[in-house]
Protein backbone atom coordinates (compact mmCIF):
# COMPACT_ATOMS: atom_id res chain seq x y z
CA UNK A 1 0.00 0.00 0.00
CA UNK A 2 3.15 2.30 1.08
CA UNK A 3 4.31 2.04 -2.61
CA UNK A 4 0.67 2.26 -4.23
CA UNK A 5 0.66 5.92 -2.16
CA UNK A 6 4.23 6.94 -3.28
CA UNK A 7 3.56 6.34 -6.78
CA UNK A 8 0.22 8.26 -6.42
CA UNK A 9 1.93 10.73 -5.06
CA UNK A 10 4.44 11.28 -7.44
CA UNK A 11 1.96 11.28 -10.22
CA UNK A 12 0.01 14.13 -8.22
CA UNK A 13 3.14 16.12 -8.38
CA UNK A 14 4.81 15.03 -12.11
CA UNK A 15 0.98 16.66 -13.25
CA UNK A 16 1.29 19.80 -10.86
CA UNK A 17 4.95 20.61 -12.07
CA UNK A 18 3.58 20.63 -15.80
CA UNK A 19 0.52 22.62 -14.86
CA UNK A 20 2.94 24.72 -13.16
CA UNK A 21 5.50 25.53 -16.32
CA UNK A 22 1.83 25.38 -18.40
CA UNK A 23 1.23 28.84 -16.27
CA UNK A 24 -1.54 28.88 -14.02
CA UNK A 25 -3.41 31.05 -15.67
CA UNK A 26 -4.73 28.94 -18.35
CA UNK A 27 -4.70 25.27 -16.65
CA UNK A 28 -8.49 25.08 -15.14
CA UNK A 29 -9.55 26.32 -18.51
CA UNK A 30 -7.66 23.77 -20.59
CA UNK A 31 -8.56 20.96 -18.63
CA UNK A 32 -12.14 22.34 -18.46
CA UNK A 33 -11.63 22.42 -22.50
CA UNK A 34 -10.16 18.93 -23.16
CA UNK A 35 -12.84 17.27 -20.77
CA UNK A 36 -15.38 18.67 -23.23
CA UNK A 37 -13.27 17.39 -26.62
CA UNK A 38 -12.58 13.56 -24.94
CA UNK A 39 -14.04 12.95 -21.96
CA UNK A 40 -16.70 10.86 -23.82
CA UNK A 41 -15.04 9.60 -26.75
CA UNK A 42 -11.70 9.47 -25.83
CA UNK A 43 -10.13 10.54 -29.09
CA UNK A 44 -8.95 13.90 -30.23
CA UNK A 45 -9.80 14.28 -33.46
CA UNK A 46 -8.96 16.79 -36.45
CA UNK A 47 -11.55 19.39 -35.07
CA UNK A 48 -10.69 18.62 -31.59
CA UNK A 49 -6.98 19.49 -32.06
CA UNK A 50 -8.06 23.01 -33.55
CA UNK A 51 -9.96 23.91 -30.89
CA UNK A 52 -7.03 23.38 -28.93
CA UNK A 53 -4.42 25.20 -30.96
CA UNK A 54 -6.88 28.01 -31.04
CA UNK A 55 -7.51 27.86 -27.45
CA UNK A 56 -3.10 27.83 -26.74
CA UNK A 57 -2.70 30.76 -29.49
CA UNK A 58 -4.68 32.73 -27.68
CA UNK A 59 -3.15 31.88 -24.43
CA UNK A 60 0.37 31.57 -25.53
CA UNK A 61 1.82 33.44 -22.68
CA UNK A 62 0.59 30.82 -20.40
CA UNK A 63 2.11 28.07 -22.31
CA UNK A 64 5.36 28.91 -22.89
CA UNK A 65 6.40 25.00 -22.53
CA UNK A 66 4.09 24.20 -25.37
CA UNK A 67 6.35 26.81 -27.82
CA UNK A 68 9.56 26.37 -29.47
CA UNK A 69 11.10 28.66 -31.70
CA UNK A 70 7.40 30.10 -31.36
CA UNK A 71 5.89 27.03 -32.91
CA UNK A 72 3.41 24.51 -31.35
CA UNK A 73 5.29 21.46 -29.66
CA UNK A 74 2.65 18.72 -30.89
CA UNK A 75 4.51 16.13 -28.59
CA UNK A 76 4.31 18.06 -25.54
CA UNK A 77 0.41 19.21 -26.19
CA UNK A 78 -0.12 14.84 -26.63
CA UNK A 79 1.70 14.48 -23.59
CA UNK A 80 0.13 16.95 -21.45
CA UNK A 81 -3.24 15.80 -23.08
CA UNK A 82 -2.68 11.83 -22.20
CA UNK A 83 -1.36 12.81 -18.60
CA UNK A 84 -4.19 14.61 -17.57
CA UNK A 85 -6.77 12.13 -18.99
CA UNK A 86 -4.76 8.81 -17.27
CA UNK A 87 -4.01 10.59 -13.93
CA UNK A 88 -7.76 11.20 -13.40
CA UNK A 89 -10.34 8.45 -11.77
CA UNK A 90 -10.82 6.49 -13.85
CA UNK A 91 -7.62 7.08 -15.65
CA UNK A 92 -8.82 7.30 -19.90
CA UNK A 93 -6.18 6.40 -22.80
CA UNK A 94 -6.64 9.37 -25.45
CA UNK A 95 -6.67 8.84 -29.22
CA UNK A 96 -5.10 11.19 -31.26
CA UNK A 97 -6.49 10.90 -34.74
CA UNK A 98 -4.84 14.42 -36.00
CA UNK A 99 -3.22 16.15 -39.00
CA UNK A 100 -4.19 18.88 -42.11
CA UNK A 101 -8.07 19.22 -42.31
CA UNK A 102 -8.39 17.71 -45.66
CA UNK A 103 -5.78 15.02 -46.93
CA UNK A 104 -3.93 14.79 -50.44
CA UNK A 105 -4.67 11.97 -52.94
CA UNK A 106 -3.03 10.23 -55.12
CA UNK A 107 -4.80 8.31 -57.30
CA UNK A 108 -3.35 5.68 -59.75
CA UNK A 109 -5.57 3.74 -62.35
CA UNK A 110 -3.57 0.50 -63.77
CA UNK A 111 -4.08 1.55 -67.55
CA UNK A 112 -3.32 -2.54 -68.72
CA UNK A 113 -5.19 -4.54 -71.75
CA UNK A 114 -7.14 -6.71 -69.35
CA UNK A 115 -8.38 -3.40 -67.41
CA UNK A 116 -9.85 -1.15 -70.68
CA UNK A 117 -12.82 -3.34 -71.14
CA UNK A 118 -14.17 -2.49 -67.77
CA UNK A 119 -14.91 0.85 -69.14
CA UNK A 120 -16.40 -0.36 -72.05
CA UNK A 121 -19.40 1.34 -74.08
CA UNK A 122 -21.30 -2.31 -73.83
CA UNK A 123 -21.00 -2.03 -70.08
CA UNK A 124 -23.25 -1.14 -67.50
CA UNK A 125 -20.82 1.96 -66.40
CA UNK A 126 -20.34 0.36 -62.51
CA UNK A 127 -16.67 0.84 -62.95
CA UNK A 128 -16.58 3.82 -63.71
CA UNK A 129 -19.54 5.03 -61.46
CA UNK A 130 -18.20 3.52 -58.36
CA UNK A 131 -14.27 5.68 -59.28
CA UNK A 132 -16.27 8.87 -59.90
CA UNK A 133 -18.35 7.99 -56.67
CA UNK A 134 -14.97 7.09 -54.54
CA UNK A 135 -13.13 10.26 -55.16
CA UNK A 136 -16.46 12.76 -55.46
CA UNK A 137 -16.81 11.68 -51.49
CA UNK A 138 -12.83 13.10 -50.52
CA UNK A 139 -13.53 16.50 -48.84
CA UNK A 140 -11.60 19.75 -50.04
CA UNK A 141 -10.35 21.06 -53.50
CA UNK A 142 -8.81 18.98 -55.94
CA UNK A 143 -5.46 21.00 -55.64
CA UNK A 144 -4.27 18.86 -53.66
CA UNK A 145 -5.05 15.28 -55.44
CA UNK A 146 -3.06 14.05 -58.01
CA UNK A 147 -3.72 11.29 -60.95
CA UNK A 148 -1.47 9.03 -62.33
CA UNK A 149 -1.70 6.08 -65.14
CA UNK A 150 0.31 2.85 -64.18
CA UNK A 151 1.26 -0.15 -66.31
CA UNK A 152 5.17 -0.50 -67.37
CA UNK A 153 5.83 2.11 -65.61
CA UNK A 154 4.15 4.97 -63.71
CA UNK A 155 2.75 8.65 -65.47
CA UNK A 156 1.86 11.65 -64.20
CA UNK A 157 -2.05 11.80 -66.15
CA UNK A 158 -2.05 15.31 -68.16
CA UNK A 159 -5.53 16.70 -67.87
CA UNK A 160 -5.74 17.07 -64.14
CA UNK A 161 -8.03 15.72 -61.63
CA UNK A 162 -11.75 17.53 -62.84
CA UNK A 163 -11.27 16.51 -66.24
CA UNK A 164 -10.27 12.58 -65.16
CA UNK A 165 -13.66 12.69 -63.06
CA UNK A 166 -15.37 14.16 -66.26
CA UNK A 167 -14.35 12.25 -68.84
CA UNK A 168 -17.03 10.08 -70.68
CA UNK A 169 -14.10 7.80 -71.48
CA UNK A 170 -11.13 7.40 -69.01
CA UNK A 171 -8.99 4.49 -70.63
CA UNK A 172 -9.55 6.36 -74.28
CA UNK A 173 -8.04 9.57 -72.48
CA UNK A 174 -4.97 7.85 -70.98
CA UNK A 175 -4.16 5.69 -74.29
CA UNK A 176 -0.46 5.74 -75.71
CA UNK A 177 0.45 6.44 -71.74
CA UNK A 178 2.68 3.25 -70.53
CA UNK A 179 3.34 -0.05 -72.34
CA UNK A 180 0.08 -1.55 -71.40
CA UNK A 181 1.13 -5.15 -72.18
CA UNK A 182 2.43 -5.98 -68.76
CA UNK A 183 2.20 -4.24 -65.07
CA UNK A 184 5.13 -3.51 -62.62
CA UNK A 185 3.71 -4.23 -59.77
CA UNK A 186 7.30 -3.92 -57.78
CA UNK A 187 7.25 -0.10 -58.72
CA UNK A 188 3.43 0.69 -58.07
CA UNK A 189 3.76 -1.04 -54.64
CA UNK A 190 6.90 0.67 -53.57
CA UNK A 191 5.36 3.87 -54.80
CA UNK A 192 2.66 3.23 -52.55
CA UNK A 193 4.37 2.49 -49.63
CA UNK A 194 7.54 4.88 -49.80
CA UNK A 195 5.72 8.08 -51.32
CA UNK A 196 2.63 8.07 -49.54
CA UNK A 197 2.59 11.17 -46.99
CA UNK A 198 2.22 11.51 -43.73
CA UNK A 199 -0.89 13.60 -44.73
CA UNK A 200 -1.99 11.83 -47.61
CA UNK A 201 -3.65 8.72 -49.14
CA UNK A 202 -2.63 6.60 -51.72
CA UNK A 203 -5.40 4.91 -54.25
CA UNK A 204 -4.66 1.89 -56.78
CA UNK A 205 -7.79 0.78 -59.18
CA UNK A 206 -6.31 -2.48 -60.24
CA UNK A 207 -7.18 -5.65 -61.63
CA UNK A 208 -4.17 -7.18 -59.69
CA UNK A 209 -3.29 -9.49 -61.68
CA UNK A 210 0.69 -10.21 -61.76
CA UNK A 211 2.23 -10.03 -64.83
CA UNK A 212 5.72 -9.62 -66.31
CA UNK A 213 6.94 -9.14 -69.84
CA UNK A 214 7.59 -11.91 -70.92
CA UNK A 215 5.14 -14.97 -69.20
CA UNK A 216 4.24 -16.80 -72.17
CA UNK A 217 4.90 -20.14 -72.04
CA UNK A 218 5.71 -20.06 -67.97
CA UNK A 219 4.65 -22.42 -65.91
CA UNK A 220 1.40 -20.45 -63.94
CA UNK A 221 3.78 -21.67 -60.43
CA UNK A 222 6.60 -19.98 -61.25
CA UNK A 223 4.75 -17.02 -62.22
CA UNK A 224 2.97 -17.34 -58.41
CA UNK A 225 6.19 -18.00 -56.85
CA UNK A 226 7.84 -15.05 -58.25
CA UNK A 227 4.68 -13.10 -57.29
CA UNK A 228 5.54 -13.93 -53.85
CA UNK A 229 8.78 -13.17 -54.02
CA UNK A 230 7.94 -9.49 -55.61
CA UNK A 231 5.91 -8.42 -52.26
CA UNK A 232 8.28 -9.70 -50.03
CA UNK A 233 11.19 -7.79 -51.66
CA UNK A 234 8.73 -4.51 -51.65
CA UNK A 235 6.70 -4.57 -48.39
CA UNK A 236 9.98 -3.93 -45.80
CA UNK A 237 9.96 -2.02 -42.70
CA UNK A 238 7.74 0.17 -44.02
CA UNK A 239 4.83 -1.69 -43.67
CA UNK A 240 5.15 -1.04 -39.79
CA UNK A 241 3.89 2.34 -40.01
CA UNK A 242 1.40 1.66 -43.27
CA UNK A 243 -2.18 0.44 -43.64
CA UNK A 244 -2.78 -0.84 -46.75
CA UNK A 245 -7.02 -1.95 -47.61
CA UNK A 246 -7.70 -3.98 -50.38
CA UNK A 247 -11.39 -3.90 -51.35
CA UNK A 248 -13.09 -6.45 -53.80
CA UNK A 249 -15.48 -5.10 -56.31
CA UNK A 250 -17.61 -6.53 -59.34
CA UNK A 251 -17.97 -4.43 -62.61
CA UNK A 252 -19.22 -5.52 -66.30
CA UNK A 253 -16.07 -6.53 -68.58
CA UNK A 254 -16.52 -6.16 -72.60
CA UNK A 255 -13.44 -6.83 -74.26
CA UNK A 256 -10.44 -9.07 -74.74
CA UNK A 257 -8.77 -10.96 -71.89
CA UNK A 258 -5.62 -11.87 -71.70
CA UNK A 259 -4.82 -14.99 -69.74
CA UNK A 260 -1.58 -15.53 -68.51
CA UNK A 261 0.04 -17.46 -71.14
CA UNK A 262 -2.15 -16.34 -74.01
CA UNK A 263 -0.74 -13.26 -75.03
CA UNK A 264 -2.86 -12.87 -78.07
CA UNK A 265 -6.29 -12.41 -75.41
CA UNK A 266 -10.19 -14.09 -75.81
CA UNK A 267 -12.73 -12.19 -76.26
CA UNK A 268 -15.19 -12.15 -73.11
CA UNK A 269 -18.28 -10.10 -72.31
CA UNK A 270 -19.46 -10.70 -68.25
CA UNK A 271 -18.80 -9.55 -64.42
CA UNK A 272 -15.23 -9.37 -63.54
CA UNK A 273 -13.74 -8.60 -60.10
CA UNK A 274 -11.32 -5.87 -60.07
CA UNK A 275 -9.74 -4.07 -56.73
CA UNK A 276 -9.56 -0.52 -54.99
CA UNK A 277 -6.09 -0.65 -53.05
CA UNK A 278 -5.52 2.26 -50.34
CA UNK A 279 -2.68 2.76 -48.22
CA UNK A 280 -1.81 5.27 -45.69
CA UNK A 281 0.16 6.19 -42.30
CA UNK A 282 -1.95 3.80 -39.60
CA UNK A 283 -3.69 6.78 -37.95
CA UNK A 284 -4.47 7.98 -41.03
CA UNK A 285 -6.36 4.76 -41.75
CA UNK A 286 -7.93 4.77 -38.46
CA UNK A 287 -8.83 8.76 -39.28
CA UNK A 288 -10.52 7.66 -42.33
CA UNK A 289 -14.14 5.94 -40.35
CA UNK A 290 -13.50 8.71 -36.71
CA UNK A 291 -13.07 11.76 -38.90
CA UNK A 292 -16.44 13.14 -40.36
CA UNK A 293 -15.40 15.14 -43.46
CA UNK A 294 -13.71 11.67 -44.19
CA UNK A 295 -17.35 9.86 -43.56
CA UNK A 296 -19.34 9.27 -47.10
CA UNK A 297 -15.29 8.35 -48.36
CA UNK A 298 -15.14 5.91 -46.06
CA UNK A 299 -18.17 3.96 -46.58
CA UNK A 300 -16.66 1.80 -49.52
CA UNK A 301 -19.19 -0.79 -48.98
CA UNK A 302 -21.85 1.58 -50.69
CA UNK A 303 -19.92 1.85 -53.67
CA UNK A 304 -21.66 0.39 -56.50
CA UNK A 305 -20.10 -3.35 -57.35
CA UNK A 306 -18.69 -3.37 -54.04
CA UNK A 307 -17.90 -7.47 -52.72
CA UNK A 308 -15.19 -7.44 -49.79
CA UNK A 309 -12.53 -5.53 -48.06
CA UNK A 310 -9.48 -6.68 -45.64
CA UNK A 311 -6.89 -4.31 -44.18
CA UNK A 312 -3.31 -5.21 -43.88
CA UNK A 313 -1.77 -3.50 -40.65
CA UNK A 314 0.89 -4.74 -38.18
CA UNK A 315 -0.87 -4.34 -34.48
CA UNK A 316 -3.86 -2.38 -32.80
CA UNK A 317 -4.68 -0.04 -35.16
CA UNK A 318 -7.90 0.46 -33.67
CA UNK A 319 -9.18 1.37 -30.21
CA UNK A 320 -12.88 0.50 -29.54
CA UNK A 321 -15.30 0.81 -26.62
CA UNK A 322 -16.08 -2.16 -24.75
CA UNK A 323 -17.39 -2.58 -20.69
CA UNK A 324 -18.92 -5.63 -19.28
CA UNK A 325 -22.41 -4.79 -18.15
CA UNK A 326 -24.45 -6.19 -15.05
CA UNK A 327 -27.47 -7.03 -15.81
CA UNK A 328 -28.61 -9.07 -19.19
CA UNK A 329 -30.15 -12.39 -19.95
CA UNK A 330 -27.52 -13.72 -21.76
CA UNK A 331 -25.48 -13.70 -18.06
CA UNK A 332 -25.36 -16.63 -15.71
CA UNK A 333 -23.23 -16.86 -12.32
CA UNK A 334 -22.71 -13.93 -9.74
CA UNK A 335 -20.00 -11.56 -9.75
CA UNK A 336 -19.06 -7.75 -8.81
CA UNK A 337 -17.49 -5.30 -10.24
CA UNK A 338 -14.32 -3.79 -9.14
CA UNK A 339 -14.59 -0.45 -7.04
CA UNK A 340 -13.65 3.16 -9.20
CA UNK A 341 -15.34 2.11 -12.29
CA UNK A 342 -17.97 4.50 -13.28
CA UNK A 343 -19.30 4.13 -16.83
CA UNK A 344 -16.93 1.55 -18.09
CA UNK A 345 -16.66 -1.83 -17.01
CA UNK A 346 -13.42 -3.46 -17.19
CA UNK A 347 -12.47 -5.83 -14.38
CA UNK A 348 -14.83 -8.04 -11.93
CA UNK A 349 -14.03 -9.41 -8.82
CA UNK A 350 -15.90 -12.54 -6.40
CA UNK A 351 -16.92 -14.53 -9.26
CA UNK A 352 -18.90 -17.43 -8.82
CA UNK A 353 -20.07 -20.15 -11.01
CA UNK A 354 -24.13 -20.61 -11.41
CA UNK A 355 -25.96 -23.05 -9.05
CA UNK A 356 -28.13 -24.28 -11.62
CA UNK A 357 -25.50 -24.65 -14.84
CA UNK A 358 -22.28 -24.60 -13.07
CA UNK A 359 -20.61 -22.29 -15.25
CA UNK A 360 -20.13 -18.54 -16.00
CA UNK A 361 -21.44 -16.16 -18.87
CA UNK A 362 -20.59 -12.47 -18.82
CA UNK A 363 -21.95 -9.45 -21.60
CA UNK A 364 -19.49 -7.84 -23.31
CA UNK A 365 -20.82 -4.63 -24.75
CA UNK A 366 -18.11 -3.59 -27.78
CA UNK A 367 -18.30 -0.93 -30.59
CA UNK A 368 -17.71 -2.63 -33.74
CA UNK A 369 -18.70 0.84 -35.62
CA UNK A 370 -15.84 2.70 -36.95
CA UNK A 371 -14.10 -0.09 -38.70
CA UNK A 372 -12.67 -0.41 -42.07
CA UNK A 373 -13.31 -4.25 -41.32
CA UNK A 374 -15.91 -6.00 -43.37
CA UNK A 375 -19.09 -7.30 -40.88
CA UNK A 376 -18.77 -10.96 -41.57
CA UNK A 377 -15.29 -10.99 -40.85
CA UNK A 378 -15.69 -8.49 -37.08
CA UNK A 379 -18.56 -10.95 -36.45
CA UNK A 380 -17.25 -14.53 -36.61
CA UNK A 381 -15.72 -15.27 -33.27
CA UNK A 382 -13.16 -17.76 -34.79
CA UNK A 383 -11.31 -14.58 -35.75
CA UNK A 384 -10.80 -13.63 -31.92
CA UNK A 385 -8.10 -15.05 -29.62
CA UNK A 386 -8.36 -15.07 -26.12
CA UNK A 387 -5.65 -15.09 -23.63
CA UNK A 388 -6.61 -16.34 -19.96
CA UNK A 389 -5.29 -19.01 -17.14
CA UNK A 390 -8.78 -20.17 -17.11
CA UNK A 391 -10.09 -21.10 -20.24
CA UNK A 392 -13.06 -18.68 -21.28
CA UNK A 393 -14.51 -18.40 -24.94
CA UNK A 394 -16.78 -16.27 -26.88
CA UNK A 395 -19.72 -18.13 -27.32
CA UNK A 396 -21.74 -15.73 -29.45
CA UNK A 397 -21.00 -12.29 -31.06
CA UNK A 398 -24.84 -10.53 -31.95
CA UNK A 399 -26.02 -6.93 -32.54
CA UNK A 400 -27.47 -4.94 -29.48
CA UNK A 401 -30.73 -5.46 -29.18
CA UNK A 402 -33.04 -2.57 -27.63
CA UNK A 403 -34.14 -4.85 -24.58
CA UNK A 404 -30.11 -4.84 -24.01
CA UNK A 405 -30.37 -1.12 -23.38
CA UNK A 406 -32.38 -0.89 -19.94
CA UNK A 407 -31.88 1.87 -17.99
CA UNK A 408 -29.36 0.17 -15.48
CA UNK A 409 -27.20 -0.63 -18.54
CA UNK A 410 -27.09 2.28 -21.06
CA UNK A 411 -24.11 3.60 -19.53
CA UNK A 412 -22.09 0.98 -19.71
CA UNK A 413 -23.42 0.40 -23.73
CA UNK A 414 -22.59 3.66 -24.48
CA UNK A 415 -21.96 3.44 -28.35
CA UNK A 416 -21.87 0.12 -28.56
CA UNK A 417 -23.04 -2.01 -31.55
CA UNK A 418 -22.50 -5.52 -30.45
CA UNK A 419 -22.83 -7.99 -27.53
CA UNK A 420 -19.88 -10.60 -27.24
CA UNK A 421 -21.25 -13.61 -24.62
CA UNK A 422 -18.27 -14.58 -22.68
CA UNK A 423 -18.18 -18.23 -21.20
CA UNK A 424 -16.25 -20.17 -18.69
CA UNK A 425 -16.90 -23.35 -16.48
CA UNK A 426 -15.05 -21.10 -13.40
CA UNK A 427 -12.38 -18.43 -12.60
CA UNK A 428 -10.26 -20.64 -10.00
CA UNK A 429 -7.51 -17.71 -9.11
CA UNK A 430 -7.35 -13.75 -10.03
CA UNK A 431 -5.97 -13.00 -13.98
CA UNK A 432 -5.63 -11.34 -16.69
CA UNK A 433 -7.88 -12.12 -19.67
CA UNK A 434 -6.83 -10.60 -23.25
CA UNK A 435 -9.17 -10.75 -26.26
CA UNK A 436 -7.75 -9.61 -29.41
CA UNK A 437 -9.41 -9.14 -33.28
CA UNK A 438 -6.40 -11.35 -35.02
CA UNK A 439 -5.66 -9.67 -38.58
CA UNK A 440 -5.91 -12.79 -40.89
CA UNK A 441 -6.33 -13.37 -44.90
CA UNK A 442 -9.72 -13.94 -45.18
CA UNK A 443 -11.48 -16.59 -46.32
CA UNK A 444 -13.11 -14.55 -49.47
CA UNK A 445 -9.07 -13.97 -50.37
CA UNK A 446 -9.11 -18.17 -51.15
CA UNK A 447 -12.42 -18.00 -52.95
CA UNK A 448 -11.52 -15.25 -55.05
CA UNK A 449 -8.20 -17.43 -56.54
CA UNK A 450 -7.82 -19.19 -59.66
CA UNK A 451 -4.63 -20.96 -60.75
CA UNK A 452 -5.49 -21.07 -64.15
CA UNK A 453 -7.39 -18.50 -66.36
CA UNK A 454 -7.51 -19.69 -69.82
CA UNK A 455 -11.13 -21.04 -69.53
CA UNK A 456 -13.18 -17.75 -70.48
CA UNK A 457 -16.52 -19.28 -69.91
CA UNK A 458 -15.61 -21.36 -67.15
CA UNK A 459 -16.98 -21.82 -63.76
CA UNK A 460 -15.43 -19.28 -61.32
CA UNK A 461 -14.21 -17.00 -64.31
CA UNK A 462 -16.35 -14.21 -63.34
CA UNK A 463 -15.38 -14.17 -59.70
CA UNK A 464 -12.13 -15.27 -59.21
CA UNK A 465 -8.23 -13.51 -60.24
CA UNK A 466 -5.66 -15.00 -61.25
CA UNK A 467 -3.34 -15.74 -58.89
CA UNK A 468 -4.75 -13.72 -56.36
CA UNK A 469 -3.89 -15.49 -53.18
CA UNK A 470 -0.26 -15.89 -53.89
CA UNK A 471 -0.05 -12.17 -54.06
CA UNK A 472 -2.12 -11.21 -51.51
CA UNK A 473 -0.32 -13.70 -49.10
CA UNK A 474 3.26 -12.27 -49.98
CA UNK A 475 2.38 -8.97 -48.79
CA UNK A 476 0.74 -10.80 -45.90
CA UNK A 477 3.73 -12.59 -44.62
CA UNK A 478 5.67 -9.12 -44.89
CA UNK A 479 3.19 -7.58 -42.12
CA UNK A 480 3.49 -10.45 -40.42
CA UNK A 481 6.91 -10.66 -40.13
CA UNK A 482 7.06 -7.09 -38.92
CA UNK A 483 4.55 -7.42 -35.98
CA UNK A 484 5.26 -8.55 -32.76
CA UNK A 485 3.69 -12.14 -33.06
CA UNK A 486 0.46 -12.44 -35.37
CA UNK A 487 -0.81 -9.16 -36.49
CA UNK A 488 -4.12 -8.21 -35.02
CA UNK A 489 -6.83 -5.25 -35.06
CA UNK A 490 -7.60 -4.73 -31.51
CA UNK A 491 -7.12 -5.44 -27.95
CA UNK A 492 -9.51 -6.05 -25.34
CA UNK A 493 -8.22 -5.83 -21.90
CA UNK A 494 -10.40 -7.46 -18.87
CA UNK A 495 -9.48 -8.52 -15.14
CA UNK A 496 -11.12 -11.36 -13.45
CA UNK A 497 -10.12 -11.70 -10.17
CA UNK A 498 -11.60 -15.06 -7.91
Amino acid sequence: MKNISLMMSMAVLLMTVVLSACGGGGKKELNRLLLELADKDKTIDVNDWEAIEKFLDEQKANFRDFYVDGKLDVDAVKDYVSDFFEHRRPSKEIQFIIGKRTLGVNFYLERSGSMVPYDSPNGDGSFKAAIVQMLNNLPGGNEDHHIYVVNSEINTYPEGFSKFISDPNIFEATKGIGDASFTDFAAIFSQLLNKTGADELSILVTDMIYSTKNMAGVNAQKVFAEAQGMANAVFKSEVKDKGMLIVKMNGSYSGPYYSYNSPGGQSYTGRRPYYIVIVGANDIIARLTKDNNYAAFSRLNELKGYENMYLFETDDVYKPYYSLLLSNDDIRGRFTPERGQESQIKNLEDIEVDRNSGDIRLALAVDLSGMLIDESYLTDKKNYRIESDDKVEILQIRRIDQKDITPAEKKYIGKATHIFVLGSDGINHDQKVEIKLMNRLPYWVEESSSDDDTNVGGAGFSTTTFGLKYLLQGIYDSYRKHSEKEPYYFEIDLEFNK
